[in-house]
This record gives structure tokens, sequence and C-alpha cells, in this order.
């Protein structure tokens, strides 16, 4: 099923967000609450899960506008920075999926505690998804909505490491290792660069036999799958997950946003994409 493209207008930020540090494993989460305009009945509260790495920067400018768009709709929704990231506390070098999962099911504890309310919706970016698909399968949650997620943990590290070798390319330079050397590095001494970011041994072990579909466990509820991709069919990848989930009862909805994704490295002005936040904020409303 395919999401409608309505036209979603976005407010300025206002009183109406509230920046605070929650805990997680003992460490201080920055987070930032968008309480609703309006009281809607029925409505979820909504947990936005970020990326992880240079992706929790780029991504950022999208995932503040689809907040403040779900606020005016009626939707209370909480953001927040990983540990290891951001104005959060923690070290990258022990960021694993364990504790993406628990970051975002405290995460979702503030947000009952600050909303007033018990259902709770979640909504994973890239790597975030399975933090979302971890907290959403713990909480038995209302829904859950993905932008772009990764299926397979080692093969999104493997594109991580390629990026290295084309960043060496368009500069002139010819790779002198190649992405299989990286991850042996990585095995082998715990950590290798990553466009700034240090890629570490830890997330890389956590992730072993990890999937998106696995980490879901039972979950069956109503999901979206968002794929942003230029192509004007879904990926493979994406048709066999939104099978897998449909196969055990749940109903999915997809949505194709047809753009040169945006992750990959920091712009000026940031990255925005209305596609993201109309599709997304469309599939809230039907639920609602």
């Amino acid at each position: 099923m395919s999401v409608p493209r309505p036209s979603v207008t976005v407010p300025a930020p206002t009183s109406t967000e509230t920046p605070f540090f929650l805990a997680s494993g003992d460490r201080p989460v920055y987070a930032v609450y968008h309480a609703a305009r309006r009281v809607r009945p029925g409505a979820s509260a909504v947990v936005l899960c970020s990326s992880i790495g240079l992706e929790q920067l780029t991504c950022y400018r999208n995932e503040v506008l689809v907040a403040r768009a779900l606020a005016e709709r009626g939707f209370p929704v909480l953001r927040y920075h990983p540990r290891g990231h951001g104005d959060s506390s923690g070290d990258f070098a022990d960021v694993t999926v364990t504790s993406l999962i628990e970051d975002a099911r405290a995460a979702g504890a503030a947000l009952r505690a600050r909303s007033g309310t018990s259902l709770l919706a979640w909504l994973g970016v890239r790597f975030g998804a399975l933090a979302a698909a971890g907290a959403v399968a713990a909480e038995q949650g209302a829904a859950l909505a993905l932008w772009e997620p990764v299926q397979d943990p080692l093969a999104y590290f493997r594109a991580w490491l390629r990026g290295i070798l084309f960043s060496s390319v368009s500069h002139g330079e010819r790779p002198s290792t190649t992405v299989d050397e990286l991850l042996a590095t990585v095995v082998a001494d715990g950590m290798v660069d990553v466009h700034g970011y240090s890629f570490h041994r830890a997330l890389l072990d956590s992730t072993r036999e990890t999937s998106l579909t696995g980490t879901l466990g039972a979950w069956s509820g109503p999901a979206l799958l968002l794929q942003i991709q230029q192509r004007r069919s879904l990926a493979p990848a994406h048709d066999r997950f939104a099978a897998s989930l449909r196969e055990r009862g749940a109903q999915v909805a997809t949505g194709l946003v047809n753009e040169e994704p945006g992750w990959h490295f920091l712009q000026n002005p940031a990255w925005e994409s209305s596609e993201i936040v109309s599709q997304t904020v469309e599939w809230f409303d039907a639920l609602a």
C-alpha cells in the first residue's frame, strides 16, 4: 500500500519544545520533548530514534521537522541523542545495539511520564530502526515507522567503510586498503576511523547475527516503511521485510521518497525533505 503525499506545514520552534536530560544506563541522555498543541484522543506518543555516527547529524534536521509537525497534529514526540552522540554523555566506543535499545526504552519511559500517554509508537531512522524495533518489541508498542531502515548491519558497516575508499578516490588518491582489510583492522585493533567517527569493535560484535526482522521478535502491529532512494520501486531487502511482517499479520504501509538521500555528508544548509515529513505525518494521522 502506498502512502498519500499531502502538503504539511511545519511549525517554527515554540515554547512547547522542552530540552532535558533523562537517565539511561546510569548516563544522562539529552532529549527534547515536543508537547502536542492539542489533546487528540487515541493518538499515540512518538519516540524518535535517530541513527548513529555521522548520520545522527545529517538526518537531524528532518527529525526536528517531523517532530514539530507531529506535535502540531496532536502527537507528543520525544527525540533524543543516543549515548556517545551529540549532547548525551558516554563514549561512542561503548555503543552497542543493546545500549541503543536501552536508550530507546528509557526515552519511552520518559515520554510516558511527560505526556501522560501510555500508548507509544516508535520512529526509527536508518540504524535507529534497530533501536526502535527492539523497543517496540519489548514494550509491545502501538506502531512502528521506519525511514530507510538498516536490514543487515554488516552490509551497512561495509557501506560505511566503502565511503572511506570513495572519499579517497574523489581526492585523486588510490585506496591503499579494501573493505575486508578495514573490517579486519576493526577486529584486530578495536577501531577504524570513518569520516571522523571511529568504528569500534564493540558495535560490530553486537550486531553479529542481528537483523531487523529478528530484533522485532513476534511483534506485529501497524508499520510504515519509508524508502529513501533514487528508485521507483521497493528495494528487494525492503520488499522482503514488508512481506515478512505481513505474513505474521502486521498491517504494513510502504512509501517511496525518490530523492538522493542526504545522510552521507554534512550539508549547509542542512538536508530537508518535505516528502519524508509529509508521508510520515499522513501515516500517523491515519492511525489516530
